[in-house]
C-alpha cells in the first residue's frame, strides 16, 4: 500500500488510509466512520470500534492476546470482506467530503490503496454535500435583514398612526382655539374629521354662528363703524359679513358727507379702494372731492374777498334783508339755483314774496368758511365751490342738513354772477 496521503500528499503508515490529520477532519468535520487499521495480511485488528467491526465482527469480541487460527481460506474470505467494507466505508465519506478539499471538479474515488481524481459523467446524478454551513449563514443574514426591515416599517406606521396623528390634531386643536372663530373651528374638522376635539369643536362652531346672529340684529341698526370693524375683523367668511359691509360703506360714506371737506373723501376713496368694503358712492366721492380740492395757487387777498362775498351773501339770505342781498348779487345774474338768467331787482322781488308766504321759519345756511375752493378764469372772474350746511325747524325740532356745495361765480369785483349747488341726496330742501 502506498505510504503516501491520497488528500494532502503526506506520509502516512502503509496500513492506514489516510494521515492521521485528514483521517481526524474525516470523522470530526464529515462524521464518517473509517475502517481500523489492517496488518500485513489485510486483516483488521481489533480494538478500536468501528463501523468496519461490526461489519467483519459482528458476533466476536476482540481477545487481548490470542489470534483465533484461520485457514487460508478463511482468512481469504475474510480479507476479501474487509477490503469490500473498506471500500464501501470510503466512497461513504467521499461522498460527504466538501468540494473545497477535493482539487479537482469531478469526486475522488478510492480504489484500493491509490485515489484518484475521476471527473463524473454528464448523466451521473448529482450527490449534495451533507452539510452547507455558508448556505445557512447567508439565509440566517438575509432572514435577520427582512426581519428588521419588517420591523422598521411597523414602527413607522405605529408612529404615523399614533403619535405623529396626536401630535397633529393637538397642535391644530390648539390653533383653532386661539383664533377662536367659525373658521378656525371648520379648518380643525376638515383636517382632522375623526380627531379627539371633534365634538368640541363642533359644539363651539355653532355657538359661534349662535352669536353671529345675535351680534348682526344689533349691528344692522348701528352707527357704530368701529363695532362694524370688529365684527368683519372676528368673523371674515360670516354669512353677514356682506350685510356688515354694506352697512359699513353707507356708514363711512355719511360720515364723508357730514364732514363734507375733500380730505373726507378723499378717506373714503382711500377705504374702498383698500378693499374695507365695495365702494357703492366712489364716483361721487371722486366728484366731490375734484369739487373742494385746491389746486390753484392761493392768493389770500383773492381768498378773503371770496369769503366776505358768501359770507355775507348768506346771511342776508338767510334773514331775507333786501339790502344785504342786493350789496352782493351783480345787476345781471345768469343763474340763481333753480332760475335762469334775470336781473338782481326781480331776484330780490321774488325773494321777499316766497317769505311772506310761507308761514314756517326760513332757511339757515352755514357756508364752511375755511374750506373754500376757487379757481381764476381767463376772464379774471372765479369760479368758487363752498362746503354749506342747512338748517330748519321742523314740528318744532332743528333739523340740519349737511353736505351742500355751493357752486359760485364771482365778477372781478366779487359780485355773484351765477349760483347754485349740489345737495347731499335728491329731495334735500
Amino acid at each position: 500500500m502506498s505510504r503516501q496521503c491520497p488528500l494532502c500528499g503526506e506520509n502516512k503508515p502503509e496500513e492506514a488510509l489516510f494521515c492521521k490529520d485528514c483521517e481526524k477532519k474525516i470523522r470530526t468535520d464529515y462524521e464518517v466512520e473509517l475502517p481500523v487499521s489492517r496488518n500485513e495480511k489485510g486483516v483488521p485488528v481489533p480494538g478500536n470500534k468501528s463501523v468496519a467491526e461490526d461489519v467483519l465482527f459482528p458476533n466476536e469480541k476482540p481477545v487481548a492476546n490470542d489470534k483465533p487460527v484461520l485457514s487460508a481460506s478463511e482468512e481469504t474470505a475474510i480479507t476479501e470482506k474487509a477490503e469490500g467494507a473498506s471500500t464501501l466505508s470510503v466512497a461513504g465519506a467521499e461522498q460527504r467530503i466538501d468540494s473545497s478539499v477535493a482539487k479537482t471538479n469531478g469526486p475522488l474515488v478510492v480504489d484500493g490503496d491509490n485515489m484518484s481524481d475521476t471527473p463524473k459523467a454528464d448523466n451521473d446524478d448529482k450527490v449534495e454535500p451533507a452539510h452547507q454551513p455558508r448556505k445557512k449563514k447567508a439565509g440566517k443574514t438575509f432572514l435577520g435583514i427582512t426581519l428588521s426591515v419588517v420591523l422598521l416599517v411597523v414602527a413607522f406606521f405605529v408612529y404615523n398612526e399614533t403619535i405623529r396623528k396626536d401630535n397633529l390634531d393637538r397642535s391644530s386643536w390648539d390653533a383653532a382655539l386661539s383664533v377662536n372663530s367659525v373658521e378656525g373651528y371648520l379648518t380643525y374638522m376638515t383636517l382632522h374629521p375623526r380627531g379627539a376635539h371633534f365634538e368640541e369643536a363642533q359644539a363651539k362652531l355653532m355657538s359661534l354662528k349662535a352669536d353671529e346672529a345675535a351680534d348682526w340684529e344689533i349691528l344692522k341698526a348701528t352707527d357704530n363703524i368701529s363695532a362694524l370693524r370688529d365684527f368683519l375683523q372676528q368673523h371674515p367668511e360670516s354669512p353677514y359679513s356682506s350685510l356688515v359691509r354694506i352697512r359699513l360703506d353707507s356708514l363711512t360714506w355719511m360720515g364723508a358727507l357730514k364732514t363734507n371737506t375733500a380730505a373726507s373723501y378723499s378717506d373714503y376713496i382711500l377705504l374702498a379702494e383698500s378693499g374695507d368694503f365695495k365702494g357703492e358712492y366712489h364716483t361721487m366721492a371722486e366728484t366731490r372731492y375734484e369739487m373742494l380740492f385746491q389746486s390753484y395757487p392761493v392768493d389770500e387777498a383773492v381768498l378773503d374777498s371770496i369769503r366776505r362775498t358768501v359770507n355775507g351773501f348768506y346771511a342776508a339770505l338767510s334773514t331775507v334783508d333786501h339790502d344785504g342781498i342786493r350789496r352782493y348779487l351783480a345787476p345781471a345774474v345768469t343763474r340763481f339755483f333753480d332760475s335762469d338768467s334775470a336781473t338782481r331787482e326781480r331776484i330780490i322781488g321774488e325773494l321777499l314774496l316766497t317769505a311772506a308766504r310761507t308761514q314756517e321759519a326760513t332757511l339757515q345756511f352755514a357756508p364752511e368758511l375755511n374750506s373754500v375752493q376757487y379757481e381764476k378764469t381767463l376772464s379774471d372772474a372765479y369760479k368758487v365751490n363752498v362746503p354749506l350746511t342747512k338748517s330748519y325747524v321742523k314740528e318744532g325740532v332743528v333739523e340740519q342738513v349737511p353736505a351742500y356745495i355751493v357752486h359760485l361765480e364771482l365778477n372781478p369785483i366779487f359780485q355773484i354772477i351765477s349760483i347754485y349747488e349740489t345737495k347731499p341726496y335728491p329731495g334735500a330742501p
